[in-house]
């Protein structure tokens, strides 16, 4: 059972205060422990009601959890609610330990797309843009020191499971990291909606090349990315609009990018 003093522990991380003392943050629901019990990151443990238990789905994850000699603690539904950061718990919250990645993965020999993200605000937007990362084969994700945090539940559920399948850099200051990744022959790409060579006027065809290396900066959803960003960019692009809408949605707009950044054979 879960004492009250382990509750309030698991409570703390509900805060990013808390997460960051922990080192650890909270999931919850199926397809979310799922995900994290499918890959190599380090479960503490994972707390179940006696309802998830008695469900076939339950039973069929605390299984694989048990195999990986994860903890799993029964807990009441009330304590789950309180856990919780959703209207209608699905009965399983998992306590994940936070990951660190080197630097050194960013300018890997493999690494030949990055996605970096300026200042964005909304945890949706952050949860699907790394999604889509994911959904494109992107080498890693760079959140800069202003982009909301990684481990806030709601960009964790946006992910979808993303978020441990690919190597995320959160809290880094992308005007001292650009230049680095210049050096090691990436071209960066800066984004504007209202001036730059339009997205269809590009031509992707040379990133065949395993020379080729891009480094793809979406800003801001309300300000776009910063002058210093702009400044540091070899070249902006935007998305040509047709219609009456001022701009896209961050997330929207960093799918169609990278889809047309990815779509060429550069994977194949």
């Amino acid at each position: 059972m879960l004492s009250k003093e382990k509750l309030k522990e698991f409570l703390r991380l509900k805060t990013q205060k808390g997460r960051r003392a922990q080192k650890g943050f909270l999931i919850e629901g199926v397809r979310l422990c799922e995900e994290v019990a499918n890959s190599n990151w380090e479960i503490e443990s994972v707390l179940f009601t006696s309802s998830f238990q008695n469900s076939f789905t339950g039973k069929k994850l605390l299984q694989k959890l048990e195999r990986r000699n994860v903890k799993t603690i029964p807990v009441k539904s009330e304590e789950v609610k309180k856990l919780s950061d959703t209207v209608t718990p699905q009965g399983i919250i998992g306590v994940v330990k936070i990951k660190g990645f080197s630097l050194d993965e960013l300018w890997s020999e493999s690494s030949s797309i990055i996605l970096a993200l300026d200042a964005i605000r909304d945890p949706g937007n952050v949860g699907a843009l790394i999604r889509t990362a994911d959904a494109f084969e992107i080498d890693g994700v760079i959140l800069s020191a202003d982009t909301v945090e990684l481990y806030n539940p709601k960009v964790v559920r946006s992910t979808m499971g993303s978020i441990f399948h690919l190597p995320i850099f959160d809290e880094i200051n992308l005007e001292k990291i650009i230049p680095q990744l210049k050096k090691r022959n990436f071209k960066i790409y800066g984004t504007d909606a209202k001036e730059g060579k339009d997205l269809d006027k590009l031509d992707y065809s040379r990133l065949t090349d395993p020379a080729e290396k891009i480094c793809l900066l979406i800003g801001n959803e309300a300000e776009g990315l910063n002058k210093n960003l702009l400044d540091l960019s070899d070249e902006i692009i935007q998305i040509p609009i047709f219609g009456r809408a001022e701009s896209l949605n961050a997330s929207v707009a960093g799918g169609i990018l990278l889809y047309e950044i990815t779509k060429g054979n550069i994977r194949n």
